[in-house]
């Protein structure tokens, strides 16, 4: 019969110290209510934050290599103005060049451009925001070739 009694007691007491620990728990740490639909997790980066960290991705990968902004990398295929012209849609079409494109790219671009599926998404959107940050207007010069290259590209491959 005592052992019987000391079963329940250790069992009771166990159940004791866990309802304590969890209601201590829930007062020091109590669950974040949604306000308004907004999730709970922290805000969302600033978009000036967001351009900028899609410039330090375009440095990263070596943009600069194929491309140039403000004539700064290689002039053949600028990306000035290129957010006026592409959607955010478009840009990562043009980006990640997924299979339905091969046909619209020279075969070592798309080759090069397979690299680009693995970016996370986080960095693929911080270098849309970029690209599409490039809104102004190039030199009439540069206007011209990038607008036709721009064209050549959708038509042509």
């Amino acid at each position: 019969m005592r052992e019987l009694w000391a079963k329940r007691i250790a069992i009771f007491t166990g159940l004791l110290v866990a309802t304590l620990a969890l209601v201590f728990a829930w007062q020091h740490n109590p669950p974040k209510k949604k306000a308004g639909g907004t999730p709970i997790h922290a805000p969302a980066a600033s978009q000036n934050d967001l351009i900028e960290s899609g410039r330090k991705v375009y440095e990263e990968l070596g943009c600069a290599r194929c491309h140039a902004i403000a004539g700064q990398g290689n002039p053949r295929h600028p990306l000035d103005g290129v957010g006026a012209v592409l959607s955010a849609e478009e840009l990562v079409l043009w980006i990640t060049a997924p299979e339905e494109m091969r046909e619209m790219l020279p075969e070592s671009v798309f080759r090069v451009k397979q690299a680009y599926r693995t970016l996370t998404q986080a960095r693929l959107d911080a270098l849309v925001a970029y690209l599409k940050s490039l809104q102004d207007t190039p030199p009439a010069e540069q206007r011209e070739s990038s607008r036709l290259s721009i064209q050549i590209t959708r038509h042509d491959a």
